[in-house]
């Protein structure tokens, strides 16, 4: 498996206002963003976030003074646009997001050959003309939120899924480690007598009828299966996990008495 293109992004505040920048070339040309690109080797995020501000933006930056806001995994299936040193396509990115106060900065923000930047209110910014996963999580970190996301694209214009957890301010700061959504996908209930009496008995308690779901060949089971549910902005993604109830399969069963006979 590829390993990640290792990125970093930093917003700029002042007040309820945002610097963002227009690439102007490369990867995103066309679109807003804040301000990053990729770790050097031999640097810290920190130190990529604070150096790359510096040479888009003209802003320097104190590493300290980055707040960590977030890390978002993208997929891009097709061509993403971005080369490694090696020439050779990086399909799988991961993108650390940092944010500071214009008031930490010292220097004025000046136009590049990478970006042209430009401020915004914190509720005008123009999400038409920025990637097509901003609009999912942009809005929560310019309210003062953390995210951890996972986006896959077709290509640099199609996004088509992801998932997204929203997390409270301060989240990412207290666990600098963290860099994945921590989900779980399922969870299996082991039935001690028939799947139906359990099924029956679930929907008895809950309301809510298992869907049934198939037999395990050769491992003697089969199974009914419960969706978990979630928000219904659909900011958990495709699927929200399930609960399955296992239990033994009568028919596996008697088909390997009858074999053994």
């Amino acid at each position: 498996m590829q390993a990640n293109k290792l990125l970093s992004l930093v917003f700029v505040f002042d007040g309820r206002s945002v610097l963002l920048g227009l690439k102007k070339r490369g990867f995103g040309q066309g679109k807003y963003n804040g301000f990053g690109g990729k770790l050097e080797a031999g640097e810290v995020m920190r130190a990529c976030a604070a150096r790359e501000l510096r040479e888009e933006a003209g802003l320097s930056v104190p590493a300290a003074a980055l707040v960590r806001r977030g890390v978002l995994n993208f997929h891009m299936l097709a061509d993403s646009g971005m080369k490694g040193a090696d020439g050779t396509i990086a399909s799988r990115l991961e993108v650390h997001i940092y944010s500071c106060s214009l008031g930490d900065a010292e220097g004025e923000v000046a136009e590049s050959e990478e970006m042209a930047p430009r401020w915004w209110g914190c509720d005008q910014v123009p999400l038409g003309q920025m990637w097509a996963d901003d609009a999912h999580w942009l809005p929560h970190v310019l309210a003062g939120g953390d995210v951890i996301g996972d986006f896959t694209f077709a290509d640099q214009a199609t996004l088509l899924s992801h998932s997204l957890d929203k997390l409270p301010p301060g989240a990412m700061q207290l666990d600098e480690q963290r860099i994945r959504r921590l989900r779980v996908d399922h969870l299996v209930y082991g039935v001690p007598g028939s799947l139906e009496e359990a099924c029956a008995a679930f929907e008895a308690a809950t309301g809510v009828a298992p869907t049934k779901g198939g037999a395990h060949k050769g491992l003697g089971t089969h199974n009914a299966l419960v969706a978990l549910g979630g928000a219904e902005d659909g900011s958990c993604g495709a699927s929200c996990g399930y609960l399955e109830l296992l239990a033994l399969d009568p028919a596996q069963q008697l088909a390997a008495v009858a074999g053994a006979e």
